[in-house]
Parts: C-alpha cells; sequence; structure tokens
C-alpha cells in the first residue's frame, strides 16, 4: 500500500564510482546531512538518495499508514529507475525502510546495511502496540517532541547557534551538523528559513511502524550489516540479539561512543565498516 500519492518521487543522483548503492536517511535529517558520508562512499559506489515523500511540497502526512508505504515507495522509485542488485544503506527509519523493501522486493538488492534501525523488542514493543491501539501515540515523545518543534528560523546562522547546544548534536561531527543546517532548512519567500522536513510529517512517522517488521526480517535474503551505536538510546541490545536470531544472513556490529545518530557523530568510521562489510560479503 503506499496512499495516495498519484506523482513519481525523484532520486537524487550524488555520482561516485562503481556499483548503485541507495542510501536512505533519518526521520528528520534530509539527505543532504549526509554529505560526508557519501562522500567517503562515492570512490567505491554510485550513490542515490530518494527525495521522500516529505521533501514534496503540498503532500499530506495522512497518506503514510505505515512504514511499508515508505518502503514501498522506495521500492517503485528504483524499478522505476531501472535499477537493481543494489547496495541498500539506510539509518533508523531509512534502515528498516530498506529492510522492508528487501523483504518485498527480492531481486531489489544485493546487500542491506542497517544503521541503528528503529526495532523494538518485549516491554517497548509492547507499551507501542497499546499506545497505537489507543490512538494516543501522538501525546508522547518522540511524536509530540516533533509535533512542537521550532518550525521557522530568521536565519540560518541563527538556527546553528541554538541548535549546536542541544543535546541531540553534541556530538555530531562539524561538518556534518553544518550540512545538517544547510539542508535541513530551507529559504522562504519571506527571507526566513523553515524546516525541509515539516514537523507534521516528522511527527506522523514517529506516529506510525511496520506492519509485522519481525516477520518481515526472516524474509530478507541478501547479506545484511546490521550496526548499532554504543550508546544508542533507541535501537537497544535486546533488539540487536534479536535481529542475529531473525535475520537470516546476518553480520551485526557496534560502533563504541556513538548515539542513534552515529552516521553523522563518526561518518568516516561508519564507511569504513560499510565498505569492509561490502568487500566481504557480496560478490560486486
Amino acid at each position: 500500500m503506499t496512499g495516495s500519492r498519484a506523482f513519481p518521487l525523484e532520486l537524487e543522483d550524488w555520482g561516485g564510482n562503481g556499483p548503485v548503492l541507495h542510501l536512505a536517511h533519518a526521520n528528520g535529517f534530509p539527505p543532504g546531512t549526509y554529505r560526508k558520508l557519501i562522500g567517503f562512499l562515492k570512490p567505491r559506489y554510485h550513490v542515490f538518495t530518494l527525495r521522500n515523500r516529505w521533501l514534496v511540497p503540498g503532500t499530506d502526512p495522512r497518506e503514510i499508514h505505515a512504514w511499508d508505504d515508505v518502503a514501498g515507495d522506495l521500492v517503485q522509485a528504483l524499478r522505476a529507475r531501472g535499477l537493481e542488485r543494489i547496495v541498500g544503506v539506510g539509518h533508523s527509519l531509512g534502515s528498516v525502510a530498506t529492510l522492508l523493501a528487501a523483504s518485498q522486493d527480492p531481486g531489489l538488492f544485493r546487500a542491506v546495511v542497517a544503521l541503528d534501525p528503529v526495532l523494538l523488542t518485549g516491554r517497548r514493543q509492547r507499551l507501542l502496540r497499546v499506545l497505537t491501539w489507543l490512538k494516543l501515540r501522538g501525546w508522547f515523545p518522540p511524536a509530540s517532541q516533533a509535533r512542537h518543534r521550532r518550525e521557522l528560523w530568521p536565519s540560518r546562522e541563527e538556527a546553528a547557534r541554538k541548535l549546536r547546544h542541544k543535546p541531540l548534536f553534541q556530538r555530531f561531527d562539524p561538518e556534518c551538523f553544518q550540512d545538517y543546517i544547510t539542508s535541513g532548512l530551507t529559504g522562504t519567500p519571506e527571507g526566513t528559513f523553515r524546516l525541509s522536513i515539516p514537523r507534521a510529517w516528522e511527527a506522523r512517522i514517529f506516529e506510525t511502524s511496520p506492519r509485522h517488521v519481525w516477520r518481515s526480517l526472516r524474509a530478507v535474503r541478501v547479506p545484511v550489516l546490521v550496526m548499532r551505536g554504543g550508546d544508542s538510546d533507541v535501537f537497544f541490545p535486546d533488539a540487536l540479539e534479536r535481529v542475529r536470531g531473525t535475520v537470516p544472513n546476518v553480520r551485526t556490529e557496534v560502533l563504541p561512543d556513538t548515539t542513534h545518530l552515529f552516521p553523522l557523530e563518526q561518518p568516516e568510521a561508519c564507511a569504513q565498516r560499510i565498505l569492509a562489510f561490502l568487500d566481504g560479503d557480496t560478490d560486486g
């Protein structure tokens, strides 16, 4: 199911050499935020990113009913470009969407790298199901925080001054932080700057989930690398352990001294682990 969208989504071509690699971004962080990580991958791979619905003006967040819809958009956009046997790399929401896409369309990817995927288990998973059933998820973080996020700034410089000291950005690589300020804010006709990903869209993503994610993971047959930030408060060790017992052909790693946002905190170390995995576990 892909909602009511009646227009094609565009792939952004970042260039590079070698096989095609698609990078799927996290909720709230546009593709441009990953410029530095992409730069480390481009000598070996031709990198694309998808301009998701929330980056298209005038789209309705209510079109998304589950993260499976995001995965469906990805499958459709890559197939429309005539691509197959792609390396799929994703972060957070993007990693779950890529894994779901690999289960939906088995021939689309030849390997998947999931960077701190949003996968819940045990008590956290049960609580989320209850809140979803009661239609209360919008009242709790992270959806409630996203819905009240500041959306308009007088300048990028002012945004950078205010945001740099927020806990979310404390460990960011300086270039990645600047790339977030550049790509995460879009100029308006009035001369101000608005969030590139509207807060209503960010909140909607947080209010939804994959339909049957653990069942879908069992259907992924390509080599998979799942990486966790050592201090991640999103992808917990028990979920990483469940991944090991669920995904048929998986390797798992932990990047110490990083959070859920480690691709933007240590982009070079992240790229090195991605490339090492692809060198050893795919057939080129």
